[in-house]
């Protein structure tokens, strides 16, 4: 099974989450509600189209107050869907590129949540 797509492998959390298509967009904010190494699910008010290229910032709880405590890194959307419910986006989101510094950092995040 694909990583990207095996959801035994998501944690649930509960992060902070801004999607920025392009830097001259006011961002999509939103809640990370699963994440692992390679894809996450957020949940947002306004959708992002599939295929979305985009910047993605999660805001990690717990971090020391002299260290960074948010994860950066470029990201596909690869599928949004209207929950009716909550009046809600699910984007499903795959990592393209993150450095090495930022995945040891969200590891450790995934471990400790």
């Amino acid at each position: 099974m694909n990583p990207s797509t095996d959801t035994r492998t998501r944690k649930k959390v509960s992060w902070r989450a801004a999607i920025v298509t392009t830097p001259s967009v006011k961002p999509v904010y939103g809640v990370a509600v699963e994440v692992a190494e390679h894809s996450l699910i957020i949940l947002a008010d306004k959708e992002v189209k599939v295929g979305t290229q985009c910047h993605i910032y999660l805001d990690i709880p717990g971090a020391p107050i002299n260290k960074k405590n948010y994860i950066d890194f470029t990201a596909s959307v690869t599928c949004t869907t209207l929950i009716g419910q909550i009046s809600m986006f699910r984007h499903i989101v795959q990592v393209k590129e993150i450095n090495a510094i930022q995945r040891e950092n969200l590891l450790k995040a995934l471990k400790s949540s």
